[in-house]
């Protein structure tokens, strides 16, 4: 991922725009103070698409300095650097970065570096961050960038004071046998190859000499020779370690890794809805003919059941014809204009078949009355049998002539009651006779019984 990187070196600043393949040079503007530096961000952030940001930088209020610190307890060696910290700038706010040397010997201290910026600095940057919405990388001492970036091993037992630069800056750094950072000081690019050069690094040596006891031997740089900043530039964009090199105050740091995770989470939330997306699509697909399936076999299963609904009327109707096929049986031979006979042993018929199986009809009479198309019976009978509950029965038999589609008035039912000394002498058994009275009329509807 592309990301921007800016180097503040004093009164100049150039913004390059570093990738994995390299570096290339996208702005340059001389500023005075972080103010001119926010409103060239400003102005250039629309047109560079900022996203990510690192700031090195190396300005007059950059503060660099060694501390020996007793080889303590962790925390007590951050309470002391804290009171020495105080003690050299008093009530000034500023924020610090203590980096262990990890320098060998047998000396009875530990050697720190100290990087220290005025807070507002960094704060100023980190809130500009935060209000674009541009991911803060951190800002760095650009010095000691440049010098974590070579740590090759001395040729003597001394170690070496060699130069690096970029920009309009150069800087002697001096390094142990080992290749690890004893200090550095600034020059300035004309000063490469002269005089100047050779007393820089001299104070250099007697500096290192004071505090460490070594006197490293000092490599002469070819003026001549042209360093790339391109790649000095890209080495600084990949450079490890930046947790601990960052001058940003904790408080604007942690808001950056929330700002961070958020625009994670929200990425990620993205990508998982897009694979829900994709997954669920075949299953809303499928859904959807299922359901096109299912509507098909429910209109199927309405238009058979119309059609059993219309073989049930078809049976219902054949059944009120019935009585009249089973009287025609046989007569197929009579006119069609010749009366039907016997008509009144057709009805005895269909009522006799009603009656109840254990009931005896002992009489049978009945006349048509053609005027008013009405015939009137009359039946007696008797009970076989006295279990038999008589009345319930002839409700019965009644409503299954009625449903059979024969048109019957309201039967006259008489009981004659035996005597006493009977068999049949209790409640139900004194109904032992009975006399049925009812009429039929004619129907007027088509296929019913007359």
């Amino acid at each position: 991922m592309a990301r921007t990187t800016l180097i503040w070196d004093h009164h100049t600043v150039r913004i390059w725009r570093t990738s994995r393949s390299g570096a290339h040079l996208i702005q340059e503007a001389e500023v005075a103070d972080v103010a001119a530096l926010l409103a060239l961000l400003d102005s250039a952030e629309e047109t560079l698409q900022v996203g990510r940001l690192q700031v090195y930088l190396d300005i007059p209020a950059l503060d660099h300095h060694l501390e020996h610190v007793p080889k303590i307890a962790p925390k007590l060696q951050r309470q002391l650097l804290e009171q020495r910290k105080l003690k050299l700038y008093g009530e000034e706010d500023r924020t610090s970065v203590a980096t262990e040397m990890g320098l060998q010997g047998d000396s009875p201290h530990q050697f720190y570096f100290i990087s220290s910026l005025p807070n507002e600095i960094p704060s100023a940057i980190g809130r500009w961050a935060l209000r674009n919405g541009v991911l803060l990388d951190g800002v760095f001492s650009l010095p000691y960038a440049l010098s974590c970036l070579d740590t090759t091993a001395a040729t003597n037992a001394q170690g070496v004071i060699h130069y690096r630069g970029l920009g309009d800056a150069g800087y002697l750094i001096a390094r142990d046998p080992v290749g690890k950072l004893l200090f550095f000081s600034r020059l300035r690019t004309q000063d490469v190859g002269t005089e100047q050069m050779d007393s820089s690094a001299r104070r250099l040596g007697l500096f290192v000499e004071q505090e460490f006891g070594a006197i490293p031997e000092f490599q002469a740089h070819d003026a001549t020779e042209s360093s790339d900043d391109a790649v000095a530039v890209a080495q600084l964009s990949q450079l490890k370690g930046g947790t601990t090199l960052n001058l940003v105050p904790r408080a604007l740091r942690t808001r950056q890794r929330m700002l961070q995770w958020r625009h994670r989470a929200f990425a990620l939330l993205c990508v998982a809805l897009l694979a829900a997306f994709y997954l669920t699509m075949p299953q809303i697909n499928k859904k959807q003919t299922l359901e096109l399936g299912l509507s098909e076999l429910n209109a199927t299963i309405q238009a058979q059941t119309l059609e059993v609904n219309q073989v049930r009327r078809s049976i219902l109707e054949n059944r009120q014809h019935q009585n009249v096929i089973q009287f025609s049986r046989g007569r197929e031979t009579l006119d069609d204009d010749a009366p039907v006979p016997a008509p009144l042993f057709v009805m005895l018929h269909a009522f006799s078949n009603a009656l109840p199986e254990s009931v005896e009809l002992d009489t049978y009479s009945g006349s048509i009355d053609t005027t008013g198309a009405v015939t009137t019976f009359e039946m007696i009978g008797r009970p076989l049998s006295a279990e038999l509950d008589l009345p319930a029965e002839i409700d019965v038999m009644f409503e299954r002539l009625g449903k059979q589609g024969w048109q019957l008035s309201e039967p006259t039912v008489v009981f004659e009651q035996a005597n006493s000394r009977s068999r049949f002498g209790d409640q139900r058994g004194r109904l032992r006779k009975f006399t049925i009275s009812f009429t039929v009329t004619a129907s007027t509807q088509p296929g019913g019984n007359s």
